[in-house]
């Protein structure tokens, strides 16, 4: 058996046992440890989790980029949706580009018996954005295939209890529009509710009612294929970068606000973990150099013994580092079982709720990622070590037999 090893395992309970002022900071240390160790895997994996909400899921609210043609006499408003590939390898840096959908956006009013207000009708085709569908979609088991035919809106679910109507209910929509001399004109259109929606967003829920292109084009009296606008989706890491290879001067650039607000807020969420990373690791730095200039003191009896016998620095010194492997592998089993624990729980259960409004998610996200708990760990054991490494090395060299028994 490995004397020092041995020698460390027998002596460390045993003193602190004796010894109340060890065992007090013997407690503080692998209690700072084990908390260290929980509030960085929360801090970690609820701010990831943030960001891959973010990333994943509210980025497909809409694009992130829309185009549209100047309005002029000599120039069509419109795009020929079978033309947007060309337009793409034309003016676009493809592989940046995500996904490009054709859409057609109008004002329209609604009445009901509860309320009137003026709201904005969407005009997709069945193959928009399906993620969109997949995550906002509250109803995907009510019309699942032909939600977005000719006939069927989608509303979002804040709309539906504001105009006390329900899915399958019949809704009666005034389009808008305006003669030569500027004169408005409606044209009304029942549809049918066939789905609800809800994004958290309030500037996209409290507003849009979703549907067919189809409905549009008949409406107005387009012919097939032309939409008004290109709704681009750029992935996260892509937001920043210029994706056109050359601006036509007939195009209208749109960048949507709200993505400005979702980069700074994921560049909050960094500043986050970096600040409390370093609070965690200051703490636990300051903890174990405290540990081991008390652990030192206490130990100086036995130092002095053990070259009084004839065991050299390195032997000394290889005890204390087994000392904190000692303080250090029940803490980190504690804090790694209590921490994945509530990280499960909460990724499982949605144990914590938060205000959807504010927050866009309704609950705390988790994200689990085994790199960064390992990075972690790895990060509380190389504090440890650090902090005992040089200091302990240091006293035990200058530590001189005849000196402490002269002490003692």
């Amino acid at each position: 058996m490995n004397f020092e090893w041995f020698f460390s395992q027998k002596t460390v309970w045993e003193d602190c046992r004796k010894n109340q002022t060890l065992r007090t900071i013997v407690i503080i240390t692998q209690t700072t440890i084990i908390f260290g160790l929980i509030i960085s895997f929360l801090t970690f994996s609820i701010g990831f989790g943030f960001k891959e909400i973010i990333k994943d899921k509210l980025l497909n609210v809409r694009g992130q980029i829309l185009i549209h043609k100047e309005n002029s006499k000599t120039n069509s408003p419109f795009f020929y949706r079978i033309k947007k590939n060309c337009l793409l390898k034309k003016f676009f840096k493809s592989d940046l580009v995500k996904q490009i959908h054709g859409i057609s956006e109008k004002n329209v009013i609604i009445s009901t018996n509860k309320k009137i207000d003026r709201y904005i009708f969407k005009g997709l085709y069945e193959d928009y954005n399906p993620a969109f569908f997949q995550n906002f979609l509250i109803t995907k088991n009510v019309f699942s295939k032909n939600f977005l035919c000719n006939q069927n809106v989608l509303v979002s679910k804040k709309v539906s209890l504001s105009l006390g109507l329900n899915v399958g209910s019949n809704i009666k929509i005034d389009f808008l529009s305006f003669d030569k001399k500027r004169n408005p004109i409606f044209f009304e259109k029942t549809f049918i509710i066939s789905g609800l929606y809800e994004t958290g967003i309030p500037e996209f829920d409290d507003v849009y009612i979703i549907g067919n292109i189809k409905s549009i084009q008949k409406i107005y009296g387009w012919k097939k294929n032309l939409v008004e606008k290109l709704e681009i989706f750029v992935s996260y890491e892509n937001l920043k970068k210029e994706i056109f290879k050359k601006k036509p001067k007939e195009f209208l650039v749109q960048n949507i606000k709200s993505n400005h607000d979702l980069i700074k807020w994921i560049n909050i969420f960094d500043v986050n973990i970096v600040v409390i990373s370093l609070i965690i690791f200051t703490s636990v730095t300051i903890n174990m150099i405290v540990f081991i200039l008390i652990l030192l003191l206490e130990r100086i009896r036995t130092i002095g013994i053990l070259k009084t016998l004839g065991a050299k620095n390195q032997v000394i010194h290889k005890i204390f580092l087994f000392y904190i492997v000692q303080i250090l592998i029940p803490s980190l089993i504690i804090g790694n079982s209590i921490g994945i624990t509530l990280l499960v729980l909460q990724k499982k259960f949605h144990l914590i709720s938060l205000n959807k409004t504010q927050y866009f998610v309704d609950f705390v996200p988790i994200f689990i990622n085994i790199f960064h708990l390992i990075i972690i760990n790895l990060s509380i054991v190389f504090i440890c070590f650090i902090t005992i490494f040089f200091p302990s090395l240091f006293f035990i060299k200058k530590t001189h037999p005849i000196k402490v028994i002269e002490f003692e």
